[in-house]
């Protein structure tokens, strides 16, 4: 009785292990999609772009602010700089202005010499007499040289050039952002597709196989009636053929179901051995309410439109920022310097002032760019426009291959109703003799692609779903 319960414990403890291993293995459509978002490098690209952007939008608020810079030099000369002055002989030159000579000596009247010759006539210095001096060498500088100095700068207008730049990196930044969003739009939109595919393949192996069993049933039949002598032997080959053809499209179909997991892990950047296990059917959404409604979303949801219209508005400052050079620019300036040949002995100086900059001509080159800012806004209204005629064209077909898939699928369903029932006549023939094994091979094989057209039909029109919300933009 232990042992029974021990061992009753084992197996209960397997098979939750066993069931909580598959359901961390069962792919659902929104985990696949959660994961290729995380891990596709082409995402990760685009949040480095947006990162770049935002950086730049940083930046050109940097260009509104001041701009200090800060310098500080240590020279040291092999000789002090100095400046030779020649030797000067005495001599007696005339006074100017009655000043007096630092060289005079009035008070000394013994020595004619340091005296200032006066003019008898009007008794004011007329000659005043000069010493002679010896060549000497004057210094002018120091062997050591220092110098600090700051200056900032502050722009007080531009014509509104910065502010201007500053909107454009702004948008820049949610153009990159919408370029972001289309990308994840189109990554969403191949999972889902390439999910649906995965369970496309693996139902069209489901149809392959019930194909070989029915088909194996009915060469048992067939090996019966040849033994018995109640059919020829082509008949039989026939038969035999058929099998054989029914393998091999089970290998491909296998085939077909490897590949596109393979196709599915790459795009959720996975190894491409990795398994996949899904489970459900592919679903049947409910249409849309009109095509004029989904395409009245559409132009007002697109990626793409949004980032035409933002660029439209980067132009259009662009064009102001071209004007902008026909204005005067102003700016403020202050720079304090200190200079000297010991770090704690300066000579101190400082400036401030505002100064005005205006380009008044340059061959015609503003004129040229103006136009060019003024052309680009032109081609950004028409590619505005052809991009509103593609959207809605794209809405359009997603809509209508909706609408022919969702049709294919009523039709897919009567005819697998009537491909059992024809299957199941040709069967109840064939035992009776009635007809040969050509009919009861055909009529599976017309079962077979109507099981086929119905799963390609649901596929399709999941699909064209799926489309319908990427043109849309809300997917």
């Amino acid at each position: 009785m232990y042992r029974l319960i021990c061992i009753c414990i084992i197996c209960l403890g397997l098979l939750v292990l066993t069931n909580t291993t598959y359901a961390s293995e069962l792919l659902s459509i929104e985990e696949a999609i959660n994961m290729a978002i995380a891990n596709n490098p082409t995402i990760k690209a685009f949040e480095e772009e947006v990162y770049g952007k935002e950086m730049d939008r940083r930046s050109s608020i940097a260009n509104m602010l001041p701009k200090i810079n800060l310098t500080y030099g240590y020279a040291r000369l092999k000789e002090a700089p100095s400046f030779d002055l020649p030797a000067q002989s005495e001599a007696w030159l005339p006074v100017v202005n009655e000043q007096k000579s630092y060289y005079f000596n009035e008070d000394d009247s013994s020595d004619p010499k340091n005296n200032i010759v006066f003019d008898p006539a009007t008794g004011k210095p007329a000659l005043a007499y000069i010493p002679p001096t010896p060549a000497q060498e004057l210094e002018v500088g120091t062997k050591d040289n220092y110098d600090f100095t700051i200056e900032a700068t502050q722009p007080i207008f531009t014509g509104g050039a910065l502010w201007h730049s500053y909107k454009i990196a702004k948008s820049d930044v949610e153009v990159a952002s919408i370029d972001k969003q289309k990308a994840i739009r189109e990554l969403k939109l191949n999972v889902i597709e390439t999910y649906y595919s995965l369970i496309e393949a693996k139902e069209f192996y489901e149809v392959a196989e019930s194909g070989i069993s029915s088909i194996k049933a009915h060469l048992n039949t067939a090996q019966a009636f040849y033994g018995q002598g109640m059919i020829p032997k082509n008949d039989l080959l026939e038969v035999q053929v058929r099998y054989a053809q029914a393998k091999q499209n089970l290998i491909m179909a296998e085939n077909g179901v490897k590949l596109t997991e393979s196709s599915l892990n790459l795009l959720l950047a996975r190894n491409l051995s990795t398994p996949i296990i899904i489970g459900g059917e592919i679903p049947m959404e409910p249409l849309f309410n009109s095509l004029n409604v989904c395409t009245d979303k559409a132009l007002g949801n697109r990626q793409e439109l949004r980032g035409l219209r933002l660029q439209l508005g980067m132009s259009k400052r662009g064009e102001k920022i071209a004007r902008s050079v026909f204005v005067p620019s102003v700016a403020a300036n202050y720079k304090y310097e200190r200079t000297g040949e010991d770090p704690d002995v300066e000579d101190e100086t400082w400036t401030a002032g505002i100064g005005l900059s205006w380009s008044l001509f340059e061959g015609g080159s503003h004129y040229w760019q103006l136009s060019k800012a003024r052309s680009k806004i032109t081609q950004l209204n028409h590619l505005i426009r052809a991009q509103r005629n593609q959207i809605s064209l794209e809405v359009k077909s997603a809509y209508l291959s909706a609408e022919e898939a969702f049709a294919r699928t009523k039709v897919a369903t009567q005819a697998i109703d009537q491909a059992k029932e024809n299957l199941r006549i040709q069967g109840d023939r064939y035992n009776l003799q009635v007809v040969t094994s050509t009919e009861v091979l055909d009529a599976q094989a017309l079962l077979d692609q109507a099981k086929k057209n119905y799963i390609s039909a649901r596929a399709d029109y999941a699909k064209d779903i799926a489309k319908l919300s990427a043109a849309m933009g809300i997917l």
